[in-house]
């Protein structure tokens, strides 16, 4: 009788075994706090979304399926440390929704993968866009001396879209290593009640390569409206030698339909130097659009970040932003003002689990 129960015991352990997924918890705790100045306004605040990267709370899993297939998920969800709030997400692409509750804003997707034959992913997901301007950034795209000051800043036709930085209700596809080669394709399906039954739709692709210390990107998007088309387009490269990562992108975007201001233009140069026991981030971007008196703005940021371990570390950045022609950008914290300069100093801690 033993020997019986003993042996399916091991037929159903051996078989959950083989069906078991791995499950991981993941996420970033980071808070700063931020003194803003601009045009005789000044604060100063916590900023709980993360002043050197942007924290979040988040669950993946994968399941081996044999034969080089997997399935896996991510849940990611953004949060505000200061409130203990859930960040804000969107269900159709075009008005925004939660905050509060715990959303996952961040990434919500299932995936088919395959070694040989790349990913396929569905679900709420970063758009390609959005990959080179945080890949191609010093400071990572988050707080005071983020590139997204400039580059999804007032000035730009991508800041009134949802799609700047992910897209809801999307399927992507990712390519497998190729000898260098990366990139990823995604198409959002429109779900909203827009005037137009396509307001939401997002397409956009990405290709790059990256060897020997070299990484180059390019990206493109549109988001389909009724009251015009929002494009985007960026390109990328860095290079990695002695301690150095040098940075550079271009990003332009431009809206349909619209007189001008309906397009835009902007850079950015910089690098990461490493430091003792962390490294210093540091980048000079410039934006401008095509309005008659031709806004523009500069910002130049530096930071510094002190590594305590693998996963803590200490950062303070520094940022001014510089507004011409009427501009009136605004790192955050208080309002922008035309033509007037806005600062912005970072102190805060950062741990990754």
């Amino acid at each position: 009788m033993k020997k019986p129960l003993a042996l399916a015991t091991m037929l159903i352990a051996s078989g959950a075994s083989h069906a078991q997924s791995s499950v991981t918890v993941f996420g970033v705790i980071d808070l700063a706090v931020q003194h803003a100045r601009q045009a005789g306004n000044s604060v100063t605040r916590q900023n709980g979304i993360g002043g050197n990267q942007f924290s979040r709370l988040g669950f993946r899993g994968v399941e081996d399926l044999g034969g080089g297939w997997s399935a896996g998920f991510v849940l990611d969800a953004g949060l505000n440390l200061d409130t203990g709030a859930g960040a804000l997400t969107s269900a159709d692409n075009l008005t925004t929704a939660g905050g509060g509750a715990l959303t996952f804003s961040r990434r919500s997707t299932v995936s088919l993968i395959s070694k040989s034959w790349g990913e396929l992913r569905l679900g709420r997901d970063f758009v390609p866009t959005y990959w080179n301007l945080t890949g191609f950034d010093p400071f990572g795209s988050a707080g005071a001396g983020s590139v997204n000051n400039l580059a999804q800043g007032g000035l730009t036709r991508v800041s009134t879209v949802q799609t700047a930085v992910r897209a809801s209700n999307s399927i992507g596809y990712v390519l497998p290593g190729l000898h260098g080669f990366y990139g990823q394709a995604m198409h959002a399906l429109a779900e909203g009640n827009g005037p137009s039954r396509q307001d939401g739709r997002y397409s956009g692709v990405r290709l790059g390569y990256a060897h020997a210390g070299w990484n180059l990107a390019l990206a493109h998007g549109v988001t389909r409206l009724g009251t015009g088309d929002v494009s985007t387009s960026n390109i990328g490269a860095s290079y990695q030698f002695a301690g150095i990562k040098a940075m550079a992108q271009v990003f332009r975007d431009s809206k349909e339909v619209v007189a001008a201001p309906n397009r835009s233009n902007g850079w950015l140069v910089g690098a990461q130097i490493n430091a003792g026991p962390g490294y210093i981030p540091l980048s000079y971007s410039r934006v401008s659009d095509n309005s008659a008196s031709d806004r523009q703005a500069k910002q130049l940021a530096v930071g510094y970040v002190y590594n305590l371990s693998r996963r803590t570390a200490l950062y303070s950045t520094y940022s001014r932003l510089q507004n011409r022609n009427g501009a009136a950008l605004t790192g955050g914290g208080v309002p922008g003002v035309a033509n007037a300069a806005w600062t912005g100093l970072d102190i805060g801690m950062r741990h990754s689990f």
